[in-house]
């Protein structure tokens, strides 16, 4: 893995594209694979269905901070992409993604207990424990596919990722349905067998990964000296902390908006929950696109500020253009966009409300993507402190607060949470931007 092959792969949008659609096709099975444990807990009944949904959440979103700390291995693989290199930053983010095995461990022991004393249902919390403390597990070999997905990133051959994806979503379903529901005269194991299947597909798809990519000549794991590799652990979290916070910071915010649509109607509630699943398809694409730029303006960033301009220009175009494409599709197929998340069952009103609101929210999708692209770009030149800062105060002041204004005293009620936070996405996209050419302004000559 030298510069020189590097060299061999021009920057353009198709080489973006080639690279990161990969990247997105992970991202995306996450989702599936929560989409799937919650279509086969839900034959079960209501209680098993809300339980499974809870703490599939809960532990999910640990996992995604995880995520973007881990990014920052991309950028210190990419800087210097060496095997030696690649592999104290391989053996770094292990030891920096125990923290958060560990939290996630630490959250399935003691959520249990919060949601008793918080008047919860006992058959409810009963059914959440056997399922989280199991899928806490699965954070594990779902962050060493992150890690090896980030060498991979770097060597700019990420098809295998896409081969991976498949199997751990028609891994997990198979066994889900099989481990929940038993086979022949077994009766199954009930929600704690969704948990085991996602733990079981996301180990065989790790084990396969590491074998690959270890028999491939990319790391080196020997003469690995402890000094280095507490070097690139100490560079990691403090760079990577705000990273995460930023993540952390951004999903409590959609949790916050969710719960004061809930305050206004069922139906606005439903309706933000469908925008949002929608969103989540908009994200797995914006950020496969901004590691895949994060990488390669960490290795241009030597070359000057003419050359990472031109890769910024790159990114946010081609991100733009895949956001374009998206808004577009569920805005002239709303309905049947709308029915992939909803049923017979589901009033026409509340299917009217999701349509509407889904051909409001579309073009922010652009907002979105741009602030997502950008704030990966700023990590592969190093700054993840002051991004952090300005974007969770568009998501909190402008967002939220606006928000909270727009529904309060200037009585807009539902609409006004909303319309406050579409402005936040788009004041976050905005500055993003503008914070990445200006540092790409300052990034040298």
């Amino acid at each position: 893995m030298s510069k020189t092959s590097q060299a061999q792969s021009p920057d353009t949008a198709s080489a973006l594209i080639k690279t990161a659609l990969p990247i997105g096709a992970f991202y995306f099975t996450e989702i599936l694979v929560g989409l799937t444990d919650l279509a086969v807990v839900g034959a079960l009944g209501t209680v098993e269905l809300a339980a499974v949904g809870l703490g599939k959440t809960i532990i999910l979103s640990v996992m995604v901070v995880g995520f973007a700390v881990l990014s920052i291995g991309t950028v210190q693989m990419a800087e210097r992409p060496t095997p030696l290199r690649c592999g104290a930053v391989v053996v770094t983010s292990a030891i920096v993604a125990v923290f958060f095995v560990a939290a996630a461990v630490l959250a399935a022991q003691m959520s249990p207990s919060v949601l008793s004393r918080s008047g919860y249902d006992t058959g409810l919390v009963g059914a959440f424990e056997s399922y989280t403390r199991i899928l806490a597990w699965a954070i594990a070999p779902a962050l060493l596919i992150a890690v090896l997905k980030n060498v991979l990133n770097v060597l700019r051959t990420t098809a295998l990722i896409t081969w991976l994806s498949i199997g751990i979503v028609l891994g997990n379903l198979v066994a889900s349905i099989a481990l929940v529901h038993g086979v022949g005269a077994w009766q199954g194991l009930g929600v704690a067998g969704a948990a085991w299947a996602t733990l079981m597909a996301n180990t065989a798809a790790a084990a396969v990964l590491s074998v690959i990519v270890l028999r491939s000549g990319a790391l080196r794991v020997t003469r690995l000296y402890g000094p280095r590799i507490c070097c690139l652990v100490a560079e990691m979290l403090r760079l990577g902390w705000a990273a995460g916070a930023q993540q952390a910071l951004e999903s409590v915010l959609f949790i916050a908006v969710l719960y004061l649509l809930g305050l206004h109607s069922t139906l606005w509630l439903a309706a933000g929950a469908v925008v949002f699943a929608v969103m989540e398809v908009n994200y797995a694409a914006s950020a496969a696109l901004g590691e895949v730029l994060a990488a390669r303006v960490a290795a241009c960033r030597k070359e000057g500020r003419a050359a990472i301009r031109r890769l910024l220009r790159l990114g946010g175009g081609t991100a733009c253009a895949s956001a374009v494409i998206l808004a577009l599709t569920v805005s002239v197929f709303s309905e049947a966009t709308v029915a992939l998340f909803s049923s017979a069952q589901t009033a026409e009103t509340a299917q009217v409300q999701m349509v509407t609101l889904l051909h409001w929210t579309a073009p922010f999708f652009v907002f979105d993507t741009l602030q997502i692209v950008y704030i990966h770009a700023l990590r592969g030149l190093r700054q993840t402190v002051r991004p952090m800062v300005f974007s969770t105060t568009c998501y909190w002041v402008v967002g939220l607060g606006g928000g909270m204004a727009l529904a309060g005293p200037a009585a807009f009620g539902a609409l006004g949470v909303w319309a406050g936070f579409c402005a936040g996405l788009a004041s976050a996209g905005i500055l993003m931007t503008a914070m990445a050419f200006r540092a790409a302004r300052q990034a040298g000559p």
